[in-house]
Parts: structure tokens; C-alpha cells; sequence
């Protein structure tokens, strides 16, 4: 056999070996779960009404716990696969605001967990991390 032969085997035998370690099946994307966020109202029919600009005591968007709490319970049975899931808390007065983080506790058959809620947008969009 030829040198020629020979470093060819050599190059095809190694191009194989890198292919063999590489896995075809791509790691799953985080789950996004995309949800409309009204803003929240605090002012009562006594405030006075006030013109132009915004107050610096403004209350902003925040999501709602409730519609949260039943999204990630759907995300971690639809896309985890997560079974036996009891309650799910998350906090109320979470601020929309890109980038923020927080946690929401979940019950796992049984035992405690935290669920990672990752805001991706000023818009409501959120990723729910796998429980830990």
C-alpha cells in the first residue's frame, strides 16, 4: 500500500472516530412559554387624575401568579415530561422586566422543588427552567 493509501485510511479513520463522538440529537431548547401581561391597576376612584409623564411610584406590568402557576405546571408535564405534580406557588408582584429572575416552588411527588422563571422580554415572555 501506498504512503498516499495509507495517510488517507489514516485521515478517513479519524474524520469517523470525530464523528462517532458527536451525537446527531441536538439539546433540547429551554421551554418558552409566551404569555400576555396586562398591566396592573392600583389607582382607586379618590386619586386625583394626573396629565403627561409617568410617576416614579408607578406600578408597571407584573405577572399574574395565577395564570403563571397553571403555565408552568403545563410546561413541565407537556415538555419535561415531569409527572405527579402537586401545587405550584409562584410570587406575586413579579416585575416584567427583560432579564429578571425568580423561582416558583413545586411540589414533585412529594418533595420540593424550584422552578427558574427567566423573563426574555418586556413583552411577557418567559422561560421555565427544569425543577431542581
Amino acid at each position: 500500500m501506498s504512503r498516499r493509501a495509507v495517510a488517507t485510511v489514516g485521515l478517513c479513520g479519524a474524520a469517523f472516530a470525530v464523528l462517532v463522538a458527536c451525537s446527531d440529537t441536538p439539546a433540547p431548547a429551554p421551554a418558552t412559554k409566551t404569555v400576555t401581561v396586562p398591566p396592573t391597576s392600583r389607582a382607586s376612584s379618590s386619586a386625583p387624575a394626573t396629565s403627561g409623564g409617568s410617576s416614579s411610584n408607578a406600578p408597571g406590568r407584573v405577572f399574574d401568579p395565577r395564570t403563571m402557576q397553571a403555565d408552568v405546571r403545563k410546561i413541565l408535564t407537556e415538555t419535561y415530561q415531569v409527572r405527579e405534580i402537586g401545587d405550584v406557588l409562584c410570587p406575586s408582584n413579579q416585575k416584567v422586566e427583560d432579564g429578571s429572575t425568580f423561582t416558583c416552588t413545586v411540589q414533585v411527588a412529594g418533595e420540593g422543588k424550584t422552578v427558574t422563571i427567566t423573563v426574555t422580554g418586556e413583552d411577557g415572555r418567559y422561560e421555565v427552567g427544569a425543577p431542581a
